[in-house]
Formats: C-alpha cells, sequence, structure tokens
C-alpha cells in the first residue's frame, strides 16, 4: 500500500512538472519588448516614447494586464532581433518573409506610399515611368520594398536618391521634384521643419501611382503573445479607446485612419466595404 501511494505521489509530481514546462513555454512574459521602426513619425516617435502604433499596441497589451517596452531598430535587424529573443515582437513582418515565430492572422499596418508633388510644378502624374524625368528623393531602401516596377523607374534615374530622415521641406524648397513617402509621415516631418506647414499643404499634390499599399503583419515568438495581442486589439475597437486614440492624433498632427486600415477591415469592414474587400484579397 506505501508503495502504491509513492508511486501515486511521483506520478502526480510529474505530471505537475510537465504542466510547469508547458506553462512556461507558452508563458507570455510580463513585459513584452517590441521592435519598432524608428522613422515613421508620427506613426513611431522615439524621442516621446509615444506614436500612434506605440499607442494602440500599448493599449491592446494593456487591456490583457501586459506591460510594454519598445525598441527602435533599423528595418534589417527585424529579423535578426527576433530570431535571437532580444524582441518578442517584430511590427515588420510579411509571410513572404519567413520569419521564425507566429504571425498575426491578418496583417495590422498598412503604408500607403505616395509621389506628392508642388501642384505649381508638377500638377499631374499618371505612371511610374514619368518619375525618371525628375529629382526624386524616396525614404530609405524604398526601391527593395515598393515592387519591381518602381525599382526598375529608379534604376534608370541620375537623379534618385533615399533619405534616412524625411526631408519633406526640400519640396517646398525646390531641391527635389517628388518625394516619395506615406503621407501622414510626409506632412509630420513637414510641420516639424516649417512653421506654416498646414496653411501651405494646399500646394501640394499627392499622386497615387505606386500601386497597393505595403501590407505588414506582426511575428511573435510564441502562440500566447500573439493570441492576447489579438484579444486586445478586439477589446479596443470593442470599447471605443483605439478611436479615441486615432482622434488624438487626427487633431494633433493630421493623421489619417489610412495607417489601420488593415484593423478597421478586420474589426469594422462596413467603414470601406470595397476596399477591404481588396485587402481580404490581398492577404489570403
Amino acid at each position: 500500500m506505501a508503495s502504491g501511494y509513492r508511486n501515486t505521489l511521483a506520478a502526480l509530481a510529474c505530471v505537475i512538472c510537465a504542466g510547469n514546462a508547458v506553462a512556461e513555454q507558452g508563458a507570455t512574459p510580463a513585459t513584452l519588448k517590441i521592435g519598432l521602426q524608428s522613422v515613421i513619425a508620427p506613426f513611431v516617435m522615439p524621442g516621446q516614447q509615444t506614436g500612434l502604433l506605440v499607442d494602440v499596441l500599448r493599449a491592446a497589451f494593456a487591456t490583457q494586464h501586459i506591460a510594454t517596452d519598445f525598441i527602435y531598430l533599423p528595418n534589417v535587424r527585424f529579423e535578426q532581433q527576433l530570431r535571437e529573443g532580444k524582441v518578442d515582437v517584430s511590427t515588420l513582418a510579411k509571410p513572404e518573409y519567413k520569419i521564425k515565430g507566429f504571425l498575426s492572422h491578418w496583417p495590422v499596418t498598412n503604408f500607403h506610399n505616395m509621389a506628392i508633388t508642388v501642384r505649381s510644378r508638377i500638377p499631374v502624374l499618371r505612371h511610374i515611368d514619368e518619375l525618371r524625368q525628375y529629382r526624386v528623393t524616396a525614404f530609405g531602401n524604398a526601391r527593395k520594398v515598393m515592387g519591381r516596377e518602381f525599382d526598375a523607374a529608379m534604376a534608370k534615374n541620375p537623379e534618385y536618391r533615399e533619405a534616412a530622415t524625411m526631408p519633406s521641406a526640400g519640396l517646398l524648397l525646390n531641391r527635389m521634384d517628388v518625394m516619395i513617402s506615406q503621407r501622414d509621415i510626409f506632412l509630420y516631418y513637414l510641420s516639424q521643419q516649417i512653421s506654416d506647414a498646414r496653411s501651405r499643404e494646399s500646394e501640394l499634390a499627392f499622386h497615387d501611382i505606386l500601386g497597393n499599399g505595403n501590407l505588414y503583419w506582426l511575428a511573435f515568438r510564441s502562440e500566447a503573445q500573439r493570441d492576447a495581442f489579438e484579444r486586445g486589439v478586439a477589446e479596443i475597437y470593442a470599447s471605443g479607446e483605439i478611436d479615441q486614440i486615432l482622434e488624438r492624433y487626427q487633431r494633433d498632427y493630421g493623421a489619417s485612419r489610412d495607417f489601420f486600415l488593415p484593423l478597421d477591415c478586420q474589426f469594422r469592414p462596413a467603414q470601406a466595404p470595397r476596399t477591404c474587400k481588396d485587402i481580404m484579397k490581398r492577404h489570403q
């Protein structure tokens, strides 16, 4: 009988140990380390530990009682940092990147870049090929992420360059003819570089000739982290907290909802049914 009792205790101990091992393997850390791009204000503003993307991620994880620590990285290091465990979450992932980790079930952010000009100088642009004849400035690594057609056109343009931080004011100062940027990012840096930026927006033309926006997923080191994020996003949509955050950035920086269009399509597809249908097709 004593032997049977000891065997029962041993078996119970094994079950507890196994359960603890599984729990540890799938556990979400008390503080998640999130990797972010560092030059995409107003979505990420490292100096202020804030930004539209930062605030939405912080709010989503807060609903799950998970603290966040934001780590600012150059684009090329995201996959490496996630693989080495230096970050728990990458905000720059796509299914085709084959990143080791767990992708969100749907895209989270949308970078819809445009060709921006001063209307009085270049009122109309109809095709990417037209950019070959102009002085063009784009964001860093634009040729790698904007697709083959853009890459081919810029390969034949001796006046093409890429900038680490958007020199938006250079467009109004006639230092370039065309700037390639997401609208909100361009306008944010313009507001930082000239005092009367908002009153001069009417001088600009935004040409939608660069194709669909770039959709990005989040990649996580564990399923538990991914599931916590997705539950959190659902909660801030249900409570309206995400709308309060977006309204604040619209008021303070003129930001649009376009950056979080994939999330709107996931939780409120009726707001833009045709656009959302297209996005759903692109990531199926």
